[in-house]
């Protein structure tokens, strides 16, 4: 396994310095498997000087998935990020740090060997390695013999201007320097379209707007970095909107393809449910139980869509394994008469505890604050920042430099955000009691809608998907619908009909909704310069190969010190932190979590970019219309 050790920048005067260590491991390994090693080799004895870290590492059950998984502990000032896979393919797509720069890099026995050395020390891979480190950086190659590549391994890292001992010069080595430069600006310019959020080298805090899981993340995330922020919440607490549901379930989104959503959705959901845990760990009270989640079809066309998922791919067991109805049953703790999927570190958890004890944690490290009952209506950019008003008649409550909308439902309230090509769906969810068999219920089940085992003798089952909502008033037929979601599902079994609904007890959120299911995330577009270049296009007589080249090299047009988080659709639980994660890291200047190929589908250009990338054309009138509803 290959390490690298990178030294953070100083936090806030309270805060120690962090150390940020990258692993580069070429097999994907799990829990389970490491458990097995350290085992063996004695590091989970008690009495181990290092068994408090061992076991920390082991609790945040690492899975055996490519790409990034991002690791923070409580009371270790230590971020870990685990990348498996090829080295080459994970750091050729991490974003050059404008601040954070790798300071040493060590490489353990085995790489140096035949069978690794020329995934870890090949050229390609050692300029990578060069472009995110820092000019004097060192490279230490750890060898329990001498392997006969080991003259060329060194010849190799001194030619990408590596220190490899102590009596190397420390002296930055120009021609490698320059190069390693040419990289950094071969791979801005492969992703020129995407702007990234630019550093911040102020003092001053971080506005954001909203109240929700995504403000709630980014506040600390911001935070752990030793940032200041300030929220502007529209109600008189946190988590009232999406956020607002007593339970809600949490998985990963899986396709049958594994592409960039599966991949990103299974990232997204570990790193939040080590939030989650690290939350708890620190005394903060959320209600949640991972009691894991079992998905089944409704029909055919369900079950057929599951079962490609089940087939497409040798999935890892810790993210999620198929199992038959005997297995399910015993899984729910009821009769369930079909297979299914089931995602065993997944589970449910109180949104809105969840974004409040978010907030708790994240005042006890930074300077936080939250202006309640504050709806922001318009902002306008002017010298000083982005001014944010409450009434377009009145003078500006507050002015920022920079400024994140991340008002879930209300994201596209905004002159400067509602093109957002994202949509408002309606979702009750109804409150039931938990009585007869279904109060057995062990898991959460996901199939025509979503049902929780009982917390403090409720149990929800929903929800409704109404696109477009004109009000948020409990409706009686959508209540009704959710009464039978089970029944539809499970038409064969008894339990379903014990959810009585009667009581009308319900709660009604909007959720915003991509087509493609991705969050939202990033500098916002500024839609009528877009259009604005668009039409010059259309105008012009070149070929359209020429504004093709032009859209794929030119930074698509943005608002400056505007940025937008949110469209978590109905997964935000998954998805929220580690979007945040991604944004609050771009701001600091530091390693981000995500590579740029997600980085660039997480993109509010992404919509339109997609099309004038490929050289197709874009309907004339903008494509997302303003939304008008209020709720």
């Amino acid at each position: 396994m290959q390490a690298v050790h990178l030294a953070n920048q100083h936090l806030a005067k309270h805060q120690q310095q962090r150390v940020h260590l990258i692993v580069l491991a070429l097999n994907p390994i799990n829990r389970q498997q490491l458990q097995q090693i350290w085992l063996q080799q004695g590091l989970l004895a008690p009495n181990h000087n290092l068994f408090a870290h061992t076991n920390a590492l082991l609790n945040t059950e690492l899975a055996a998935i490519n790409g990034c998984q991002r690791l923070t502990f409580n009371h270790i000032p230590l971020t870990v990020d685990v990348y498996f896979g090829k080295p080459l393919q994970q750091l050729a797509l991490i974003a050059t740090p404008a601040s954070q720069c790798i300071q040493h890099w060590f490489a353990l026995p085995h790489t140096s060997q035949a069978e690794y050395s020329d995934h870890f020390f090949n050229t390609k891979t050692l300029w990578q390695c060069g472009r995110l480190s820092a000019n004097n950086a060192s490279f230490t190659v750890s060898s329990f013999d001498e392997q006969p590549n080991n003259s060329n391994i060194s010849q190799q890292l001194h030619h990408c201007g590596f220190i490899t001992s102590v009596e190397s010069s420390t002296a930055a080595d120009d021609i490698a320097i320059a190069e390693r430069n040419a990289l950094t600006q071969q791979l801005k310019q492969q992703f020129a379209y995407n702007p990234i959020a630019n550093s911040i080298n102020n003092n001053q805090p971080i506005a954001i707007i909203g109240g929700g899981i995504a403000a709630a993340s980014l506040a600390l995330s911001l935070a752990q970095r030793g940032k200041n922020s300030i929220i502007y919440c529209k109600e008189a607490q946190l988590g009232q909107g999406a956020s607002g549901n007593k339970q809600g379930a949490i998985y990963p989104l899986l396709t049958p393809e594994n592409g960039p959503l599966s991949q990103f959705f299974q990232q997204a959901f570990l790193f939040s449910r080590r939030q989650i845990e690290s939350l708890v760990d620190d005394g903060y009270s959320i209600g949640h139980q991972w009691c894991g989640v079992l998905h089944t079809g409704f029909d055919k066309r369900s079950e057929a869509r599951l079962t490609k998922i089940i087939n497409g791919q040798h999935w890892p067991a810790e993210i999620a394994t198929a199992v038959n109805a005997k297995q399910a049953s015993q899984i729910a703790n009821l009769d369930i008469d079909k297979s299914g999927f089931y995602y065993p570190l997944g589970g449910w958890v109180c949104p809105f505890e969840f974004a409040q004890t978010t907030i708790a944690k994240a005042q006890t490290l930074a300077n936080v604050t939250v202006v309640y009952n504050s709806h922001i209506n318009e902002i306008k950019s002017g010298p000083q920042g982005w001014a944010l008003h409450s009434n377009k008649n009145e003078p500006a409550i507050a002015t920022h430099q920079q400024l994140v909308v991340a008002s879930g439902a209300h994201i596209t309230d905004l002159l400067q955000t509602k093109q957002l090509q994202i949509s408002g769906f309606r979702g009750q969810v109804s409150h039931i009691p938990a009585q007869g068999e279904l109060a057995q219920l062990a898991t959460v089940i996901c199939a025509n809608g979503y049902l929780t085992p009982q917390h403090n003798k409720q149990h929800c089952v929903g929800a409704s998907y109404v696109k477009d909502p004109q009000h948020l008033n409990f409706c009686p037929q959508e209540q009704h619908e959710n009464s039978l979601k089970m029944k539809q599902s499970f038409p064969h079994s008894n339990w379903p009909n014990d959810i009585d609904v009667s009581n009308n007890d319900a709660r009604v959120g909007v959720r915003m909704v991509s087509r493609d299911h991705f969050p939202v995330m990033g500098c916002a577009t500024d839609v009528d310069e877009l259009f604005k270049r668009y039409a010059i296009q259309q105008q012009s007589k070149d070929k359209p190969s020429q504004w093709q080249r032009y859209w794929q090299t030119t930074p698509a047009p943005i608002y400056e010190g505007l940025y937008v988080l949110g469209g978590l659709g109905s997964r935000g639980l998954s998805s929220g932190p580690l979007v945040a994660e991604c944004l609050a890291a771009n701001l600091c200047g530091q390693l981000s979590p995500l590579n740029l190929e997600l980085q660039a589908l997480l993109s509010p250009n992404r919509m339109w970019l997609r099309k004038l990338l490929k050289g197709k054309a874009l309907e004339t009138r903008k494509l997302a219309r303003e939304r008008t509803s209020s709720f």
